[in-house]
């Protein structure tokens, strides 16, 4: 699987702060294509060799939610369904679990 752009992104700009950086705390949606295994692996590709070898990539998982866009249900699709589980409309409005940003990071002598 080839690296995400977000992490990449996250990868350099934790990067160039050049301090020894010994946690990654990132959230991730639940919608995005990667599972925290991929996201670890490919973490640890990014890191190999760099200041930033020694962190420890930390995940939280925000689930998936969705709004019915004919009757206003709040739902959690399931198997990437988009139909309601009310009405059976098929527009819907994604509100939560394509989130994916860093929250925070602990470098060594916090």
């Amino acid at each position: 699987m080839q690296t995400l752009p977000q992490l990449a992104f996250i990868f350099e700009h934790l990067l160039r702060r050049q301090k020894n950086i010994i946690s990654v705390r990132l959230t991730v949606g639940e919608l995005i294509p990667a599972t925290g295994e991929q996201l670890q692996a490919q973490w640890s590709d990014l890191v190999n060799g760099t200041a930033l070898s020694r962190s420890v990539l930390l995940i939280r998982r925000v689930p998936a939610e969705q709004q019915c866009m004919a009757c206003f249900e709040k739902y959690h699709p399931l198997n990437q369904e988009t139909s309601c589980p009310k009405c059976g409309s098929v527009g819907a409005k994604i509100i939560a679990g394509e989130e994916f940003h860093l929250d925070s990071f602990k470098e060594e002598n916090e």
